[in-house]
């Protein structure tokens, strides 16, 4: 609580007492008290008052204070209102129920948001799943095909595929508690099927793909396939022009695993790799190219956060990217 700002805001009480003690002062001189007289009366007078001016802003610090610690302690400060203490003072209580009726206002307008947005993520998760009915019937038909333009087909397909399961986990990415199961999880073979089921979209662009995963890590390994599958299509889309190669490492220590998805590509500019997990965020390239959204790898990001995992990036523009992923180990996991 700022002292010069309470003086302000008490300067009437101030003024009026200054006022007090002038007119007071007036009026004994003319009725012939001496100035000692008078002094000591305006010494008592204005001793009282910053005895209780001090007094008083000590309550109200301590008072303010103990709300503020009541604040930072709370999981929900907005709840403040029911730790706050009763008072003698009625201006207190008229406060503690005027924010009181206001947090009730607001946690309704709350509720109300989070039912909407609720409707709207059920809205979006089935028709997302009646999207990939289409598009599964169209899989089969492309089956039939031969020559090229089969492979071009069934390599945008990948990719439709891909922008539909980013928005299906986007819509999930908040409620991915309600949704995930950590148990032992094989990364290499989450990646070899990752490969598989991309294998139109790497031959069409020339891929080479190097696997060099060993040993288990903790996650689930439904949300871990759609990270990695993201940092797979994000290779492909930033490959130089001919073939490319993106290889897939783990390396293993007593704390934690760390997964190292590198590819030969176009890199980052070095003033932008520090916003490439921003949300938006598409980068020289990716404007230059006119391939991104802005939303893989904050997705990604986000989801490894959700899930207890770290990503970072490493890059040298026009020479290589590095995405690494960090599991860490947890001993009671490991023994179960």
């Amino acid at each position: 609580m700022n002292l010069f700002r309470y003086i302000h805001d008490k300067l009437l009480i101030v003024v009026l007492n200054l006022s007090g003690v002038l007119l007071l002062s007036f009026y004994l001189l003319t009725v012939g008290n001496t100035l000692l007289t008078i002094a000591l009366i305006d010494l008592v007078w204005g001793s009282v008052f910053l005895l209780y001016f001090g007094i008083e802003y000590y309550k109200r610090r301590q008072y303010f204070d103990g709300i503020t610690r009541q604040m930072t302690r709370l999981d929900k400060p907005y709840l403040i209102y029911e730790m706050m203490e009763k008072t003698w003072r009625y201006e207190d209580e008229v406060y503690k129920d005027i924010l009181r009726k206001s947090t009730i206002s607001a946690m309704e307008v709350i509720v109300l948001l989070e039912e909407e947005q609720g409707e709207y993520k059920e809205f979006i998760e089935a028709w997302i799943h009646e999207v990939k009915l289409p598009i599964t019937s169209l899989y089969l038909m492309s089956a039939e095909l031969k020559g090229d333009s089969a492979r071009k087909l069934q390599a945008y397909l990948i990719d439709l595929e891909n922008q539909v399961d980013q928005a299906l986990f986007y819509a999930r990415s908040d409620y991915v508690h309600q949704d995930y199961l950590i148990r032992e999880a094989p990364v290499q073979e989450i990646i070899s099927e990752l490969v598989k089921k991309n294998k139109f979209l790497l031959i069409q662009n020339q891929m080479q793909i190097t696997i060099d995963c060993e040993g288990m890590v903790h996650t689930d390994k439904k949300w871990l396939a759609f990270i990695i599958n993201q940092l797979l299509f994000n290779a492909v889309k930033y490959k130089k022009e001919g073939s490319g190669q993106v290889s897939f490492k783990t390396i293993s220590t007593k704390e934690s695993t760390r997964l190292i998805i590198r590819d030969e590509g176009l890199g980052i500019v070095s003033h932008e790799l520090p916003r490439v997990f921003d949300k938006g965020f598409t980068g020289t390239n990716g404007r230059d190219a006119g391939k991104a959204t802005g939303f893989g790898l904050y997705l990604c990001k986000k989801l490894c956060t959700k899930l207890g995992l770290t990503i970072e990036a490493n890059s040298t523009e026009d020479e290589y990217t590095e995405m690494i992923l960090t599991f860490p180990k947890n001993s009671y996991l490991s023994d179960l």
